[in-house]
């Protein structure tokens, strides 16, 4: 499997995950021109694209879709509740499928798994091809052992790592955003992040992506060093034991190839 991320963060999220005979996108927030150009650099074809997965409908995740799905016509999976969010356009494109329930598309195992957020209705998916498994968990307020369970037995696992809570604590955003931030239903930070990664490592997961970085109160730097804190203590070395990249919101990763 090939995990390719085109966009992280709160002004577009774009995921690519492709398989033998699938090639699946996670969220569209990018309007069509940069969804293109950032295609196009990481020599993807959008044209192969064979379905999209909502996660939720928050603009960040979907700004993007009803101008994909008209110019290419590809199916939209999304769940009943995330479909009243999206634009009226792309409703003849929605699949209707249970989104509680694991389904296939192409070669790939889709399995949704309810994740804790501000929105009408969020999902992770856990991706397999059946030699390969990726894992993808964005906007989540908290971790608990069902996800963390969902998440295990990933050879990749995508995890929001949003904020630095003292840079959020002391920052400019208003009291009720940052409350919102760091509630039950906001974004995972920095700290939680690292944990949950140390606990996935403990369980055999070998390559992680750190995404959704608030540019305000977070940076590249501090995320990847608080994973790789909470690796050490649990005697993993990172770039070793462990791999951590960064998903960024100008610029792809470069894909990610699972042998």
């Amino acid at each position: 499997m090939k995990f390719c991320n085109l966009a992280s963060g709160s002004r577009g999220n774009c995921t690519i995950i492709s398989s033998d005979r699938a090639t699946l996108m996670v969220d569209d927030g990018l309007n069509i021109r940069t969804l293109s150009e950032r295609a196009r650099e990481a020599n993807i074809d959008l044209r192969k694209i064979d379905a999209i997965l909502i996660t939720h409908e928050h603009t960040d995740h979907v700004k993007g879709v009803s101008a994909l799905v008209k110019k290419y016509s590809i199916p939209v999976y999304c769940h009943r509740e995330s479909r009243k969010g999206l634009d009226a356009a792309v409703s003849p494109y929605v699949f209707d499928c249970d989104m509680d329930a694991p389904f296939e598309i192409g070669d790939i195992c889709v399995t949704p798994f309810r994740l804790p957020h501000d929105s009408n209705y969020n999902l992770g998916y856990g991706l397999s091809d059946g030699r390969k498994k990726i894992a993808i968990a964005t906007d989540l307020g908290y971790m608990n052992d069902a996800i963390l369970d969902n998440l295990t037995d990933s050879d990749l696992v995508m995890l929001e790592s949003n904020h630095d809570r003292e840079m959020l604590r002391t920052g400019s955003y208003p009291f009720m955003l940052k409350q919102r931030i760091m509630g039950k239903n906001g974004h995972l930070s920095n700290d939680e992040c690292a944990e949950s990664i140390a606990k996935l490592a403990a369980r055999g997961t070998k390559h992680f992506v750190l995404s959704h970085l608030s540019q305000d109160n977070n940076t590249p730097e501090l995320a990847f060093e608080c994973t790789a804190k909470a690796l050490e203590n649990a005697r993993f070395v990172e770039g070793a034991d462990v791999y951590v990249d960064t998903a960024m919101q100008y610029k792809a990763t470069g894909k990610i190839i699972l042998d």
